[in-house]
């Protein structure tokens, strides 16, 4: 006997909607996810292309090979022979649809032999048999042959006024097309026609079915309101296998069309029953005589009398060729502008790879003036590009961080140089090249052009420097949103750039190769730090209280963060052993 805890477990197992631990419910399973490149994607557009558009041209010559010739008998087109001058379509109309005939007789002439296989087709224009409750409309138990109650699917022509079952019920049995067209060659030879073979054989084996005794049950038991005859009757030769629900014509009927506008078989040409006909349809005139039975023009339709011959893909139908074609054409284009986006593209990424990137310190480029501009559409100024690596922290080079600045100076040399070349380190390194053209002013000595490269590399520091700074100040806010980003520090650094400042031409001029160099770089350093601190200490009374502010409003638990190390030192920047000065000329 189970425990209440045993019961609880088993309970809580079934309620459980966690699937199975299989790799196809866990999504498990090895997956292979295209990727799609210019060299894959461009081969597959240029394959299809190739394969579709022939397909297509087979297609569409193949679809014009099948002759084809249709005949419009609705409204005037069929003038009735018993009554004079008014059409098949009135005669109906005056007698109200009560089961009134009309014939007529139209003629034609056929320019060309229909060779082979002829198939004679009725067509129906603007004729909705896909509507949802025709197509309903209909008892298959019934047409199976059984003598069971028919379904009501089949109202209002399930029963008749008696109450008796309608044999066949439903609207579409009751909507047959009933029209009878007789075909002659010249007026005097009649064309053979077939009446049989022009249904699916599985629809007459499988779908279609008579009753035991089928000629008393169908002559028991009333027929459609719209039927002149009983379904035995419905083959004038009293062929017991083409009457009844077997009617071939019937099942024709059955099988509903998807589209509005369709055709359906009607009979086929004979080759056996005459020498005539032997080899198919020949030219010629022929004469049409129609029994004008089905009533269109209610509902403004149209009916069509239809000659075709037959290929290996079936009748006439351009449609499926042509949209082969479409689709390759439209993939060859597609392959014609992709692989000249694709060339266009990697000659300009090729080209590009080849130009060492640049990258401006603070948004502009260093030393520009609106005077100098002029000159230098006659005199191309030099580019001076540097690259400078910054010291790097154990943790950060744990962390795989690193930093690297590059800008741009002006320099007035004619020769490729290197200048500042610093031996490389764990902790910095940093290096200046200098590709230039010719410059009016190649006529200054070595030391001035060692002192002005001197400037400006100095000048690259402090700048890096400024936005370093910044750059710091924005993550510490980030990080520890306890007092604003002062931004106005940012002027005072930037003004330690300009050349009037004694401080820093004092920097700038004492570095050399000596080792001197370096402590006068230090002490800048220093001094540079003090005029730092000196400015947050002078910061505005409105800071400080906006400071204050936020300090009470933020939640205690922040007052305890701490604040984490830079992303880089400072300090260490110009902590550099030798500075080196090679001109190569």
């Amino acid at each position: 006997m189970s425990t209440p805890a045993e019961t609880e477990a088993d309970n809580e197992h079934q309620k459980s909607k966690k699937p199975a631990d299989t790799a196809f419910k866990q999504q498990r399973l090895p997956a292979w996810q295209p990727i799609i490149t210019a060299n894959t994607a461009l081969p597959v557009f240029l394959a299809i292309g190739l394969i579709f558009i022939p397909i297509g041209i087979v297609l569409v010559v193949t679809s014009e090979r099948v002759l084809e010739f249709d005949l419009d008998y609705t409204d005037t087109n069929c003038i009735s022979l018993n009554v004079s001058n008014t059409t098949c379509a009135d005669v109906l109309a005056q007698a109200n649809y009560t089961g009134a005939s009309c014939t007529c007789q139209k003629s034609f002439t056929l320019d060309k032999d229909f060779e082979g296989d002829v198939y004679f087709y009725y067509g129906l224009v603007n004729y909705y048999q896909n509507h949802r409750r025709y197509v309903r409309s209909r008892d298959d138990n019934q047409l199976l042959g059984k003598k069971d109650a028919v379904s009501s699917d089949c109202q209002p022509f399930q029963k008749s006024v008696n109450g008796t079952d309608i044999t066949p019920c439903g609207a579409i049995a009751n909507s047959k097309f009933n029209d009878t067209l007789v075909l002659s060659l010249n007026g005097n030879t009649s064309v053979p026609l077939l009446r049989t073979g022009i249904a699916w054989s599985t629809d007459k084996a499988v779908k279609f079915k008579n009753p035991e005794n089928p000629q008393n049950w169908f002559a028991t038991n009333p027929q459609p309101p719209n039927w002149q005859h009983d379904a035995w009757h419905l083959d004038t030769n009293l062929t017991d296998d083409n009457n009844g629900y077997q009617n071939e014509d019937f099942i024709v009927w059955m099988r509903t069309a998807a589209m509005p506008t369709f055709r359906k078989l009607y009979r086929k040409l004979s080759s056996t029953e005459s020498p005539t006909f032997q080899n198919g349809l020949p030219k010629g005139t022929y004469v049409l005589t129609i029994t004008y039975n089905y009533p269109v023009t209610s509902f403004s339709g149209r009916k069509q009398f239809i000659i075709s011959t037959t290929s290996w893909m079936g009748g006439k139908n351009p449609f499926l060729g042509w949209a082969y074609i479409t689709v390759g054409i439209i993939c060859m284009i597609t392959f014609v502008v992709f692989l000249v986006l694709h060339k266009t593209w990697k000659t300009l990424t090729l080209q590009m790879s080849r130009i060492p990137p640049v990258i401006p310190l603070d948004g502009r480029t260093l030393n520009s003036s609106p005077e100098r501009s002029s000159m230098d559409e006659i005199n191309p100024k030099p580019v001076v590009s540097s690259s400078i690596t910054f010291p790097v922290s154990n943790q950060q080079h744990q962390n795989g961080l690193s930093s690297n600045l590059s800008g741009t100076i002006d320099s007035f040399n004619n020769k490729t140089s290197t200048v500042g070349n610093v031996p490389s380190g764990e902790m910095s390194s940093m290096s200046i090249s200098i590709d230039s053209c010719s410059s009016p002013i190649d006529d200054l000595s070595l030391e001035q052009k060692s002192y002005l490269l001197r400037e400006s590399a100095d000048q690259v520091n402090l700048s890096s420097l400024t936005y370093l700074q910044t750059k710091q100040r924005q993550i510490n806010h980030r990080r520890n949103k306890s007092e604003p980003v002062i931004l106005g520090n940012l002027t005072e650094l930037s003004s330690l750039t300009s050349y009037p400042n004694t401080s820093t031409k004092a920097m700038l001029e004492s570095s050399s190769t000596s080792t001197t160099s370096n402590e006068s770089a230090l002490s800048a350093n220093a001094s540079f730090e003090k005029k730092k601190k000196s400015s947050n200490k002078k910061t505005s009374p409105i800071l400080t209280d906006n400071k204050q502010i936020l300090n009470q409003e933020r939640p205690s638990t922040s007052s305890i963060t701490k604040k984490k190390k830079p992303w880089y030192n400072v300090s260490e920047i110009f902590n550099i052993n030798k500075r080196k000065v090679r001109i190569y000329g």
